[in-house]
């Protein structure tokens, strides 16, 4: 390949990159005066959010309490043990293997801790749970069980329970389908932004994180062109192309 073809092909690809590039360019900055000019709670679906705040354990007699011990007897060896309380009544949260994240895949077992009978998180449960999250006027309108390919919390490996609530937003209200850990709130409003924060992050996989293949490949663009056209700078310096005046 002679010089002559090698320059075309270098000044072929600076364009297409700096096409590339300046397409999601604007596709940024769209976005980001999107997130500026956009209420946080239309960002994070909280219109009608109220965090589950934790009761205190003292609150529960300890004498009641099914012993710590005979529980254990009745379950594989656990790493770690928790006492909670979810929907006002005290539990015991079994780890058989402590996850980093709270979204990574669960192995826990919830044991009632006045009956020590085990407790799964069915229909009934998961909507307590969350109209006690719920602030607004709605009422429930229906639940759904999730297992796999969440599209609106891709990171959540655990099963869900989806519950609608018929309000002007359409609330949908998220439960954990392990241990009843309340995960959020979406609505219209989160759709838009979702949208809005899958095409800053370049987040076209689905996986909910900006660490992606395809922001791998726009850095890599990015330094293709920047050395494309660091190139070409140097080479007009070289053949004089530039005119400086100086007055």
């Amino acid at each position: 390949m002679t010089i002559k073809k090698i320059k075309h092909w270098l000044r072929f690809c600076h364009y297409w990159l700096g096409t590339v590039v300046g397409i999601q360019l604007l596709i940024w900055l769209g976005t980001g005066i999107y997130f500026n000019i956009t209420p946080s709670e239309d960002l994070k679906g909280t219109h009608y959010y109220r965090s589950i705040a934790p009761l205190d354990l003292t609150a529960f007699s300890s004498h009641d309490l099914e012993p710590l011990s005979s529980i254990l007897e009745r379950f594989k060896p656990m790493e770690q043990v928790s006492t909670i309380v979810l929907n006002n009544q005290p539990m015991y949260l079994l780890d058989e293997q402590v996850q980093r994240y709270q979204h990574d895949c669960q192995q826990q077992v919830l044991v009632d801790a006045y009956s020590g009978k085990e407790v799964l998180i069915d229909a009934d449960l998961a909507e307590s749970i969350a109209l006690q999250s719920y602030t607004g006027a709605g009422e429930i309108k229906s639940h759904r069980q999730l297992s796999t390919s969440f599209k609106e919390w891709p990171k959540e490996c655990n099963p869900l329970w989806q519950v609608s609530i018929s309000d002007d937003l359409n609330t949908r209200i998220y439960i954990n389908g392990v241990n009843g850990r309340l995960v959020g709130h979406k609505n219209d409003h989160t759709d838009l932004a979702d949208l809005m924060f899958k095409l800053h992050f370049m987040d076209y996989l689905h996986q909910g994180s900006f660490n992606n293949p395809f922001s791998w490949v726009f850095g890599l663009m990015m330094l293709l062109l920047s050395l494309s056209g660091v190139y070409w700078v140097i080479e007009n310096l070289v053949l004089k192309r530039y005119r400086f005046k100086f007055e």
